[in-house]
């Protein structure tokens, strides 16, 4: 025989207590463990806040404009046609996104750290202060999450934006360095730089005129926004240009799908393919550092952003609307 009526609603409202009271130190236990990684997200976008670099809105020629003997500067046909450009205005990160920055992201949505095993292909590749290398899902997560965080209109940069801002402005500047020229050991690394292959940490050669950092970078590339096409500068719009809607598929191995844009240097020196005005395409998903064969796509946070042979990035503040 079971207790008396009357006694089961006060053990039953003892047990809801109890439940109501383990779920509540749950719940407070979850956003002690939380509140630390937003005050260091949110403390992130602050200091990034105070770094940005702003570029008034203006009109460019686009592409490689030649040499006064009227040659091209480079002989890729995706640099050319030159054309007209017209931005609104935008701030820039002056710093590429760094480890230590990307760990906080990582951290506080809860996805895998990025490139843990990269030490041992690339000693010291892996220090809080160098550019994080990461797929390009990871990148534009970042910005986005950014732009959560802050309330400002955060995103990737398009490739039109990543080239004014190379150009400082849209000058016709050959090279993102300080003075627009390669001085080795300088504004650039020379032969006795070291650790060898490894992009250089944020802020060790000086800026662009307009004050950002890296935009020519040792053994580095950069994401856009932008799909790839290499005949898109033929039918690109004047007017702030997205990129098109779609990306172009490598021959040889069309079952590897679109590629993105990426700029800075895309060759093995300078000379070869660091022009601001250079472009390349990268995919979107990472690759294995030892084989350098394409794994597969990684969309998702719960996949991961790792790419430990992968571009770095930057990310801008639109114009609010």
């Amino acid at each position: 025989m079971g207790p008396p009526i009357q006694l089961i609603r006060p053990l039953l409202s003892t047990a809801a207590a109890a439940l109501t009271l383990t779920a509540c130190a749950q719940d407070a236990t979850v956003k002690a463990d939380a509140a630390p990684k937003m005050d260091a997200g949110r403390a992130m976008v602050e200091r990034i806040k105070t770094q940005l670099v702003h570029l008034p809105g203006g009109t460019f020629e686009m592409g490689d404009w030649g040499s006064e003997e009227g040659l091209p500067y480079d002989m890729e046909k995706d640099s050319k046609p030159l054309h007209k450009v017209t931005l609104d205005g935008f701030s820039m990160m002056a710093y590429k996104v760094t480890y230590e920055d990307f760990d906080t992201f990582t951290e506080a949505v809860g996805s895998p750290k990025i490139n843990t095993d990269i030490e041992r292909f690339k000693p010291g590749a892996r220090k809080p202060l160098r550019p994080a290398k990461v797929n390009w899902f990871g990148a534009k997560a970042f910005c986005q999450w950014l732009s959560r965080l802050s309330g400002l209109p955060f995103d990737l940069p398009t490739e039109a934006q990543w080239e004014y801002a190379a150009r400082s402005g849209g000058k016709k500047m050959l090279f993102a360095t300080d003075n627009g020229r390669i001085d080795e050991g300088r504004n650039y690394p020379d032969d006795d730089y070291k650790p060898r292959l490894i992009t250089p940490e944020i802020g060790e050669f000086p800026p662009n005129p307009a004050g950002l950092y890296g935009m020519l970078d040792y053994t580095a590339l950069e994401w856009v926004n932008d799909w790839y096409q290499p005949d898109y500068y033929k039918r690109s719009p004047v007017a702030n240009p997205p990129g098109p809607d779609e990306g172009a598929i490598f021959e040889r191995v069309p079952e590897l799908g679109a590629q993105r844009v990426v700029r800075g240097l895309t060759a093995s020196s300078p000379a070869f393919g660091g022009f601001t005005f250079s472009r390349s395409a990268r995919w979107p998903y990472a690759q294995d550092l030892s084989s350098w064969k394409v794994q597969r796509l990684l969309k998702s946070p719960s996949d991961g952003y790792s790419n430990p042979a992968g571009p770095q990035f930057r990310c801008v503040m639109n114009k609010p609307g």
